[in-house]
């Protein structure tokens, strides 16, 4: 059976570590139909906005106006690049959704009739269709939301604790939202260090600008924990490393790779080692071939695990699959590493494996047998 994994939760990149192409003609278009809006004037009686923010850094933001039975919502993601969106939906009385709207980048509209029971369909970076599904089951006196993921309609259970309830989004990440006696959001608390806040008003169109300017000028805040790889040879191994690099961004190390939890050592994709001889960690052989790698953090110390099925997510972890476990040395390092770093390097007796992040380093050495 598969075991949840801790996750970094899509930290972002470094803004300007990596560079991204400004807005398309798309979004120049769908930034002059927004300024033409009434979501860019003063503030409507019945509105709100949310501030979506990975650590330290803002990654989204989203406005919208509820007008009779119409909410119309305007919002906007930084990673990779700037994309606004827009979505409308027109509810019943009791707030199901009867049918919504969608566009992106200025792109043809797409209309489509309410899920099956109404439930608010999950949109891109909306936080929107959560609080619209908070108020119907507030309303209604329900321990459980229904949300539409896909074609699917999705129910979670609510545990509630005065104003504040919990319940999982649809990465199964688990969600602290305190809200008022209507069911309205006023912050979230997201797993790994995620967070959104509600605020009366913002000015998108000045904020959509100057995320376009910093994308244009090569500033931009770039793609979500990318990708990389590293690897030496060892002892005539060529061994290789590929995984994500999620930062700190003001987070600690402890909230993103909990001590005691299998953390997927990196984010997104399982991270995975590929050796071309078989190496020995400790007291466990690694045939040659390609496998996932997992941790678990410790205080003193941490533990590597092997696992012999590739190509999931770094959240899909099954112990049935594990090829074996072996401690890993820690150490306190000088200087703090903000983004996730894994180095493969040689040594006189073989080569070590060395995951460094914040003030910790968790290594351990290796050897080619065969």
């Amino acid at each position: 059976m598969k075991q949840p994994v801790q996750s970094a939760f899509r930290p972002a990149a470094d803004a300007g570590s990596a560079p991204a192409h400004t807005g398309s003609f798309g979004l120049a278009l769908l930034f002059s139909s927004i300024l033409a809006s009434p979501l860019l004037g003063a503030q409507a009686a019945d509105s709100g906005a949310f501030i979506v923010r990975v650590g330290r850094d803002t990654t989204a933001i989203e406005r919208f106006i509820r007008t009779g039975n119409r909410i119309e919502a305007v919002g906007l993601a930084r990673s990779p690049t700037t994309v606004v969106r827009r979505y409308t939906l027109w509810l019943t009385p009791e707030l199901a959704v009867e049918r919504f709207r969608t566009e992106r980048d200025g792109a043809a509209a797409a209309e489509a009739a309410g899920p099956h029971g109404g439930a608010p369909p999950l949109v891109a970076q909306f936080y929107l269709p959560w609080e619209v599904a908070l108020m119907r089951a507030v309303r209604a006196g329900r321990d459980s939301l229904v949300v539409a993921n896909g074609e699917n309609r999705v129910a979670r259970e609510l545990r509630r604790t005065g104003s504040e309830v919990t319940l999982l989004n649809q990465f199964d990440g688990e969600m602290r939202a305190r809200i008022d006696d209507r069911g309205r959001i006023l912050g979230i608390t997201i797993a790994g260090g995620s967070s959104v806040e509600r605020v009366r008003w913002l000015d998108f169109d000045a904020l959509a600008r100057d995320y376009a300017a910093r994308d244009a000028a090569g500033r931009g805040m770039g793609v979500l924990s990318p990708r990389d790889s590293v690897g030496a040879t060892v002892g005539g191994a060529t061994v290789l490393v590929d995984y994500s690099r999620p930062a700190l961004r003001g987070r600690t190390v402890e909230s993103l790779a909990p001590p005691g939890a299998v953390w997927r050592t990196g984010a997104n994709n399982a991270t995975t080692l590929r050796t071309s001889r078989s190496l020995q960690f400790g007291d466990l052989t690694v045939p040659a071939g390609t496998y996932s790698l997992f941790t678990i953090p410790g205080r003193t110390g941490w533990t590597l695990i092997l696992n012999r099925q590739t190509g999931q997510s770094g959240l899909a972890h099954d112990p049935a699959q594990d090829l074996g476990r072996v401690p890993m040395q820690v150490r306190a390092l000088s200087a703090p590493v903000e983004q996730f770093t894994i180095v493969v390097g040689g040594e006189a007796a073989g080569g070590v494996l060395r995951l460094q992040w914040g003030r910790t380093e968790a290594f351990i050495p290796f050897r080619v047998v065969s």
